[in-house]
């Protein structure tokens, strides 16, 4: 594994201590990670398996795993960890939707010979491909960090029409509330949104 170069700021001073040994640092170092893993959980799980897994266990365990495998880690950078982060993240998701498809095509089987009732097997076409373009930098995690500063409300909206890709009719229904309102909360959410980020800019060394 190689030593991390000096300076860089906060998130780079916590890899610095975490290749020391520092294992309260590598922990804080994940942590800042949380919101960033939960949103591509969130994006990948939509559909069918969404209301079945839950996307903070999937960033536990990437969590664990990154605690794990880091002596592995041969990077030098902080961006450089976050792809690294990123793999380990979308290899879980895929087992975990693996997994329950491959539950799911035995509950069926079991229900077909109970009943001796045909039909489609759902099961095979249940599972989103996982992401190739996995979002692996520094700039995202920002992004994700303001983003959960945001109102309930302002989040969603942001996260279902930007994220996720629906229209806002569609948004509206999940939401309870006009298409109007949700106009408003993705005017409001994309203000504050823009006023956080520059102000982390400005904050920036």
């Amino acid at each position: 594994m190689t030593e991390p170069v000096d300076g860089g700021g906060p998130m780079q001073k916590l890899l610095s201590q975490a290749f020391g040994g520092d294992k309260d640092a590598l922990g804080r170092l994940l942590d800042l990670h949380r919101g960033y893993l939960r949103a591509i959980a969130q994006r990948e799980l939509g559909g069918k398996l969404d209301a079945r897994l839950d996307a903070s266990d999937l960033v536990q365990q990437t969590c664990l795993s990154a605690c794990r495998e880091f002596s592995q880690f041969e990077g030098r950078q902080v961006g450089e960890f976050i792809v690294w982060l990123g793999r380990i993240h979308e290899q879980n998701i895929k087992d975990v939707i693996r997994a329950h498809v491959q539950a799911d095509r035995r509950a069926v089987d079991r229900e077909r010979r109970m009943d001796a009732l045909g039909g489609q097997d759902w099961a095979a076409d249940s599972a989103p491909s996982p992401s190739a373009r996995m979002l692996a930098s520094e700039q995202a995690v920002v992004l994700t960090h303001a983003l959960e500063k945001l109102p309930e409300l302002q989040r969603e909206a942001i996260r279902l029409r930007y994220l996720e890709g629906l229209p806002v009719a569609e948004i509206a229904n999940r939401l309870g509330c006009s298409v109007s309102a949700v106009a408003g909360l993705l005017k409001r959410g994309m203000r504050a949104l823009r006023e956080r980020l520059n102000e982390n800019n400005q904050g920036a060394p």
